[in-house]
């Protein structure tokens, strides 16, 4: 993991700090601390007595947060939690209401790095989850699934003959020894692939291994829950929120929970909305925010969704 200081910068932090706009005494939920980033540049700005509720689902994140989160200790209450149980973190937090809410859905710098983990190419476990690495989901799921449902999972983010190619290729190298690492797991896919024309930068098994590590984890339905969750905690009239997201999956998962919490209704536009919608939210960006050129490269997927509590 990295050291304390060769931390991440987090993304679009200028966006985020004006949108939110913090003030004195402000109440911030961050539903996704990571290494603490975006929270202590709140944190600064809502003055002594603005709380902090932090959530984050990976205890090795929240220890690694809460050392940089020091000067603010006698304000802040940590949890080891998914953010989708956020009402409840609430009540054991004591807060009614939060003014200010932000949820990063990207993967933190150091799970990334961290070879135990498995969600790189070089990765020494299939564990792929974003809370324990010692959760063995993924690598059972990869070792004992049935083709069909291999094939399902990563529909996601292939074609259907790219999903079926992936899948077989899978099946079959099972069978010669069970798969214990994600770099063989993308050796795998890369071998099924048939070669393009074009030089990418990219792995060849990129979007394969993010549909597994989205299935492990159940991220969108996560996510999903957590925009609705932060959107129905926010002060009335006044609580703003912020959500970043990082590829397509999360862009349109984000897109829609917010649409639908602004409109009240799940009913497409076309149709006359029902009587009895109620709008939690109203949108804050007509288009989703894109990161300046300023941003660091891993940032540049990454795309921000505000609104404000009506």
């Amino acid at each position: 993991m990295p050291r304390d200081g060769h931390l991440h910068a987090p993304c679009m932090l200028a966006e985020t700090l004006k949108i939110l706009d913090p003030q004195p005494g402000d109440v911030l939920v961050d539903m996704t601390l990571g290494l603490a980033g975006h929270a202590t540049a709140i944190l600064e700005k809502t003055a002594r007595d603005g709380p902090g509720v932090l959530i984050d689902w990976d205890p090795s994140m929240l220890a690694l947060a809460e050392k940089r989160l020091a000067p603010y200790h006698d304000r802040i209450k940590l949890f080891n939690r998914n953010f989708t149980e956020l009402p409840h973190i609430m009540e054991e937090a004591d807060v009614e209401y939060i003014d200010l809410a932000i949820l990063d859905a990207g993967v933190a710098l150091p799970q990334l790095l961290d070879t135990q983990r498995g969600f790189g190419f070089q990765g020494t476990s299939l564990a792929m989850s974003m809370a324990d690495p010692n959760d063995a989901r993924a690598a059972e799921i990869i070792n004992t699934a049935p083709e069909a449902q291999l094939r399902s999972i990563l529909r996601r983010t292939q074609s259907e003959h790219r999903s079926k190619l992936i899948a077989r290729a899978i099946c079959r190298a099972r069978q010669r020894k069970l798969m214990e690492s994600s770099s063989e797991l993308a050796e795998v896919i890369a071998a099924a692939l048939p070669r393009g024309r074009r030089k990418s930068s990219r792995h060849p098994a990129t979007a394969a291994m993010l549909a597994f590590r989205i299935f492990a984890n159940q991220e969108l339905d996560n996510l999903r829950a957590g925009v609705e969750a932060m959107a129905a905690a926010l002060r009335p009239g006044a609580g703003r929120m912020v959500v970043l997201t990082y590829h397509s999956l999360e862009f349109r998962t984000t897109r829609d929970a917010i649409q639908c919490l602004a409109t009240g209704h799940a009913i497409p536009p076309w149709l006359p909305a029902p009587a009895d919608a109620r709008p939690l939210i109203r949108s804050l960006t007509k288009k989703p925010l894109k990161p300046s050129d300023a941003e660091a490269t891993t940032c540049r997927s990454c795309r921000l969704f505000a609104a404000q509590a009506v």
